[in-house]
């Protein structure tokens, strides 16, 4: 049985300011298993990280991004 899972995702910069939460991604998990769920879980990382290290074309680079 497939499954829709939404986790929140959240900010902090420091350990002196609180946590922000900033929205939630929702992913679907093809079989409800424990291991289903932590592969993909695994791929929404991945998947997140690439974006991060590799932004598109279409991307805002802010100036420190582009400066560092």
């Amino acid at each position: 049985m497939a499954l829709t899972v939404r986790l929140p995702v959240t900010l902090q910069v420091g350990d002196d300011h609180p946590s922000a939460e900033i929205g939630w991604v929702e992913f679907d998990v093809g079989d409800d298993t424990e291991e289903g769920l932590r592969c993909a879980v695994a791929d929404l990382l991945r998947a997140t990280a690439a974006v991060l290290e590799n932004p598109g074309d279409d991307e805002e680079v802010t100036d420190a991004a582009a400066h560092g």
